[in-house]
């Protein structure tokens, strides 16, 4: 594994992990070739996550080496910071914060009522992490609701996690496609090349779902819901918008943009009057939650597929 380009203090990639954390056995999540544990800062005292990363599984060892490239060089309250790296033979661990307050869904699905002030602040925050990391030339390529993260328990501070398919854009159109279907920008899918507007295509269909508990874009099939995509006709489904602000649903418009060029920059986005002052405390529509642990629970079964695809 090539040494990171790392701006933080971290001890050296090579010392034995033993020697600063304590690796518990509680899990906090798992993946096809990862599991994150909590770990113990044996001079701190400190909580942390672990990622225990099985080099045999991972199919493009560069891609693992981009991430830890991109998680090294950063620095902002909205991201989850990378705390140290130990690479051996077999495992790779990644240290990092702990995200007490777990994922932003579960927050949200446990609160009686949720805001259009309340998304407005997850928009703030999550457009300032971007702008920060869009003048930096890294795009994120994975945002969803399952990337944001929450600091500590009953709150709304977020940071987004996973920079497993971020990479670094120097003004040369991207042209992997990736990310997650339901989110994906149609930049992405048409094969022409895409930059950092892409993100915000994300942002704007992950404001849909957090104002409504739904979708803007879905299809039984990912050709389908690609075509769909492709073409942009946005639908403020009912009845869960029929009571959301026209000023939440311009900025909606500005982001779910199909012409990249027009689409809103987290720049712009961050200075949209509906997230500086506009969004009232009134309440979001009563089925929303229960809107949120559906296409939650949906995500997690497809992403439970794909990884027994692989297996």
């Amino acid at each position: 594994m090539a040494a990171a380009a790392r701006k933080k203090q971290m001890p050296p990639m090579t010392a034995d992990i033993d020697k600063y954390y304590t690796v518990t056995p509680d899990v906090l999540g798992q993946g096809y070739f990862a599991v994150v544990k909590v770990g113990i800062d044996k001079k701190t005292g400190e909580k942390v996550a672990v990622k225990l990363v099985n080099k045999s599984l991972v199919e493009k060892e560069e891609t693992l080496a981009n991430e830890i490239d991109i998680l090294g060089s950063i620095d902002h309250p909205n991201v989850v910071s990378m705390k140290a790296i130990f690479d051996t033979e077999d495992t790779l661990f990644i240290v990092m914060e702990l995200m007490e307050g777990g994922e932003l869904y579960e927050e949200i699905v446990k609160r009686k009522t949720f805001t259009e002030k309340d998304a407005a602040e997850i928009v703030r925050q999550l457009c300032e992490a971007l702008a920060y990391l869009h003048e930096r030339g890294i795009v994120h390529r994975d945002l969803k609701l399952e990337n944001l993260l929450l600091k500590k328990k009953g709150g709304l501070e977020i940071k987004l996690a996973d920079f497993g398919l971020s990479k670094l854009y120097s003004g040369q159109a991207l042209q992997t496609a990736c990310g997650t279907p339901f989110y994906v920008a149609p930049d992405v899918l048409m094969g022409t090349g895409y930059g950092p507007a892409v993100d915000m295509w994300s942002v704007g269909v992950l404001l849909y779902v957090l104002l409504s508990g739904r979708l803007p874009f879905a299809a039984d099939s990912d050709a389908e819901l690609f075509r769909l995509i492709i073409a942009g006709n946005l639908v403020w489904k009912s009845p869960q918008f029929d009571g959301v602000s026209s000023e939440a649903k311009d900025l909606i418009k500005k982001l779910i943009n199909t012409e990249p060029e027009q689409r809103w920059s987290a720049k712009q986005a961050i200075e949209h009057p509906w997230v500086k002052k506009l969004a009232t405390d009134k309440a979001v529509h009563g089925t929303m939650q229960q809107g949120l642990k559906t296409l939650s629970a949906e995500s997690k079964a497809r992403l439970n597929a794909g990884n027994k695809k692989k297996e």
